[in-house]
């Protein structure tokens, strides 16, 4: 009997949480030809460290930049979209490289790889 009140309730929860939950502005995704990542794994002290190079060739200046990362081990790959947040606005002709935290996780994978780039543009 209480499960008829109940069931009404339970279906517009999810509802009212993933419309309450919208607060931020949402970055507007884009590829971008003139945005390139290059990731390599890098050994240091014998431990293998992904370094991520993200470089912009064109006239557009990038706020934020979003990956896949192609991670290839005993010959399956696995796709991960990572995001970058550059400390500063991404001009044209700007490179660098994502700063490796403390603590860093090491890199499991025999090859890595870079999927498709998307750019959220200032």
């Amino acid at each position: 009997m209480i499960y008829k009140h109940l069931f009404p309730l339970l279906l517009l929860t999810p509802l009212m949480a993933t419309t309450s939950c919208q607060t931020e502005p949402q970055d507007n995704w884009v590829k971008s030809p003139g945005l390139e990542i290059s990731v390599y794994k890098e050994y240091e002290n014998g431990k293998p460290y992904l370094t991520v190079f993200y470089e912009n060739f064109g006239a557009d200046t990038i706020q934020k930049i979003k990956y896949q990362l192609i991670s290839i081990k005993d010959g399956k790959a696995d796709t991960t979209t990572r995001e970058i947040d550059p400390p500063k606005l991404l001009r044209p002709k700007d490179r660098h490289t994502v700063p490796r935290h403390i603590g860093e996780d090491t890199v499991a994978a025999d090859e890595v790889h870079v999927g498709q780039v998307w750019a959220a543009k200032k």
